[in-house]
């Protein structure tokens, strides 16, 4: 079931499931055993649905599995048992439900973590490839045009080297916070590997792009722990108006420019417009 299934639509399943094998529990009597089929909804709810959610339903499945009980004919020696039976069925059901839906957030999390550059908090290489894919091919599908900007610190290993890792990390961190500052929500930027950085600028043309990324190179050519250490940034940018299918074949094209930035005059931005797809 994919994880994009509306809530609505996993509540009414459990619902239904539930009332299901409180039918099918009801009509096999109380020889037959079947309240294991409870956990089938109930790991559903714990898997797709918040803690609360979960524990509602698990404790709904434990009054409903003692009502069924009832109505079938069960019998105790004392009124207590049932009190005792119902407490022990709502824990294993619960306890069951909480372990599902802690094992779904470990899952996620892990998921999340390993799309994210821990230092940075930017998409990772891996993560980057697997968005801008998409967004790549909705440009190309809609004849728009796309940019992909490939960023360099240049002076950064001597900064590191003579400064320190963590003030290394501190400049890397503000590279991260200045693409937040400065580009938009439907841009997609990544931290590709050490000092180096992408920035994918969808239906954005040369016009638009420069302007971006002039301001990103100023913004850390200003900011005081990038003056103190000499490090500045050398941009190089393609922009496509036949979007390719390859990502792999825009970053080649950005980094060569790059290249052709810190040839010229680092701190600077260079961007041409691919001839071809």
């Amino acid at each position: 079931m994919p994880a994009t299934l509306p809530k609505p639509l996993i509540n009414l399943f459990v619902v239904v499931g539930l009332a299901c094998i409180a039918a099918i529990d009801y009509v096999t009597g109380i020889e037959i055993r079947v309240f294991p089929l409870y956990f089938l909804p109930l790991i559903l709810a714990a898997w797709f649905l918040n803690r609360i959610t979960t524990i509602a339903y698990a404790v709904s499945a434990s009054l409903i599995w003692a009502l069924v009980m009832y109505y079938s004919g069960r019998e105790y020696s004392t009124g207590y048992v049932w009190f005792i039976n119902i407490i022990t069925q709502s824990v294993a059901f619960l306890l069951v439900s909480l372990l599902v839906s802690t094992l779904h957030g470990m899952i996620e999390n892990e998921r999340r973590l390993s799309r994210i550059d821990l230092l940075t908090g930017l998409s990772n290489r891996r993560d980057f490839f697997e968005k801008s894919a998409h967004l790549v091919e909705i440009c190309r599908r809609n004849n728009r045009p796309v940019t992909l900007g490939y960023i360099d610190l240049d002076n950064f290993k001597k900064a590191n080297d003579t400064l320190g890792h963590e003030h290394g990390d501190e400049l890397l961190q503000a590279v991260a916070q200045t693409f937040r500052d400065q580009l938009r929500t439907s841009d997609l930027c990544a931290r590709m590997g050490g000092d180096e950085f992408v920035v994918l600028l969808p239906e954005t043309d040369v016009e638009n792009a420069l302007p971006i990324l002039e301001r990103i190179r100023e913004v850390l050519a200003s900011n005081d722990e990038f003056s103190r250490s000499g490090v500045t940034a050398s941009i190089g940018a393609i922009t496509y108006l036949m979007v390719p299918s390859i990502v792999d074949d825009m970053i080649a094209k950005a980094d060569e420019m790059m290249y052709r930035a810190k040839g010229h005059n680092k701190n600077s931005v260079h961007i041409e417009i691919a001839r071809t797809a």
